[in-house]
């Protein structure tokens, strides 16, 4: 930790970055490393007072940010990219602390976050033509929305917010970031070096208490909350905005399931489900929390599975520690409940799952078999690395159990026979379906959600369209041919030309 030790010392000192200058504060907390249970180092808590100044901040920046040409604002994002990235080791080792990903697995979001940047940076939403004739011009204009919010979780800090970030800048939006209490390093770092190229009160990063979300999600000066994190706290947000009637952006809880078909190969399907499903101890939004598997494969597949996830070694990628504490207990009933309830378990179980006697927060993977379609281990987002593997026979019925839930982030199609993989990921009720490998999220591809699992979108082009709201302009090239020149025009049902 030396070099980010280093790196870090004088930005501890400095705190939040309001109107690209730092703020201390009377009180501060700090994150734990869950890989050891220790503290890392404190920040201030963000009081009422900064978060009206950033906004005003915001607000006062907004016209002259969103006036730039598309061109400049696209300079200044790969700039803040190339910044990132000179500092990419420090602040893989911060990252590496404040989530306990293993080394790679954090190097690797870091460099995923400096992409995001540079390809919002090519992006843009052009005006829209619908109609040019001889007496009019219909034309739909994209204006950004003014001050976004940012409210992003800990599972993934330093992306989720470049995914915040990213397209405010690239729409003209400006933008104020709150991270989870939980992991609020890498984002307050990127508060600092945006501070450093881009304008004053475009980018502001404000870490704190349980005080901050409300005061930033009542706030009348802040026109959208983007908001990435569970379906109870969106809801919250959702209602909140509601007074102002703020623009939201809501990516919240899913429970996404994995259909395999008989057809694979039977290996590689196992190997590819065990990622989609253990990578970061499943601590990943859409990770796989639910594994069907045609009845006619499941014992082999199975046995696949189970030494796939039986070669994982504690504190590697695929089981990496839980993030905090709060998240460790609610998987430990789950694993508690599953035992209680009699079900079978392919790996794990028994009361050996937790290693309370080791700091940080390890739990080992599990497997259950065939528990019940109402089980809790079915039916809930664990957030950690357990799962259950469920048979079935034929397709209407393994859709319509993948279906039967409040919510609907993404889904898995494991399948080699093309047709029916494009019919059975066409039936599934979600924001995105990957065929044949999972995990796999192009950054071109926008991301959204069904059901409970969310509003809005984000990345690829269309993604920026959130960040905006549309104008449309009818010009009349002769006013004499325009509705109004007759006056009998509405009386004859003339409103509609």
């Amino acid at each position: 930790m030396a070099t980010s030790t280093i790196f870090f010392d004088r930005f501890y000192n400095a705190g939040q970055i309001v109107d690209n200058a730092p703020r201390v504060g009377d009180t501060t907390y700090h994150g734990i490393d869950p890989s050891t249970g220790t503290p890392l180092w404190d920040v201030p808590v963000a009081r009422e007072n900064d978060v009206d100044d950033a906004v005003a901040a915001a607000n006062g920046a907004f016209k002259k940010w969103s006036s730039l040409p598309q061109q400049e604002r696209s300079r200044l994002m790969k700039d803040l990219a190339a910044c990132l990235e000179k500092h990419k080791d420090a602040l893989t080792d911060v990252l590496h602390k404040e989530s306990g990903k293993p080394r790679p697995f954090a190097e690797s979001e870091i460099m995923m976050g400096i992409n995001t940047m540079r390809r919002h940076a090519e992006w843009s939403v052009p005006d829209q033509l619908l109609k040019d004739t001889e007496d009019v011009k219909i034309v739909v204009q994209h204006v950004p929305i003014g001050v976004v919010a940012g409210i992003t979780p800990w599972n993934y800090p330093f992306q989720l917010a470049i995914l915040k970030i990213a397209p405010a800048l690239a729409t003209g939006c400006t933008i104020i970031l709150k991270p989870s209490p939980f992991t609020p390093y890498t984002a307050l770092k990127i508060g600092e070096m945006a501070a450093g190229i881009l304008p004053p009160g475009v980018v502001q990063v404000l870490g704190g208490d349980d005080n901050l979300g409300p005061w930033i999600t009542s706030h009348p000066g802040i026109a959208k909350i983007s908001f990435t994190g569970s379906t109870a706290t969106g809801k919250k947000i959702m209602a909140a905005a509601a007074e102002t009637l703020k623009r939201v952006n809501l990516e919240l809880g899913g429970n996404d399931a994995a259909v395999v078909t008989e057809d694979v190969d039977v290996l590689e399907a196992a190997q590819l489900v065990a990622t989609a499903t253990f990578a970061h101890s499943g601590q990943i939004c859409m990770a796989t929390k639910r594994i069907y598997v045609h009845e006619s494969i499941y014992d082999e597949f199975l046995a696949h599975l189970v030494s796939v996830v039986k070669s994982y070694r504690l504190a590697e990628g695929f089981c990496s520690p839980i993030q905090n504490k709060m998240q460790y207990e609610k998987v430990k009933s789950i694993y508690n409940d599953c035992e209680e309830q009699g079900y079978t378990f392919a790996l794990g179980g028994g009361k050996t799952f937790s290693h309370e006697d080791r700091p940080g927060y390890f739990i080992s993977p599990a497997i259950v078999t065939n528990p019940p379609e109402k089980s809790r281990i079915v039916q809930e987002e664990p957030f950690g690395p357990i799962v259950p593997v469920l048979t079935w026979r034929e397709d209407e019925d393994v859709v319509k159990r993948v279906n039967d839930t409040h919510t609907g982030l993404g889904a898995t199609v494991y399948c080699r026979d093309e047709k029916r993989a494009w019919k059975i990921s066409g039936s599934i009720e979600a924001g995105s379906v990957w065929v044949n490998g999972g995990l796999k999220l192009d950054p071109v591809a926008l991301f959204g959600a069904h059901k409970q699992s969310g509003i809005g979108g984000e990345l690829g082009p269309l993604g920026l369209k959130y960040y905006m709201n549309t104008r449309t302009v009818t010009y009349w090239k002769t006013s004499s041919k325009g509705p109004q020149a007759n006056s009998d025009n509405t009386s004859k049902g003339g409103l509609f030309t």
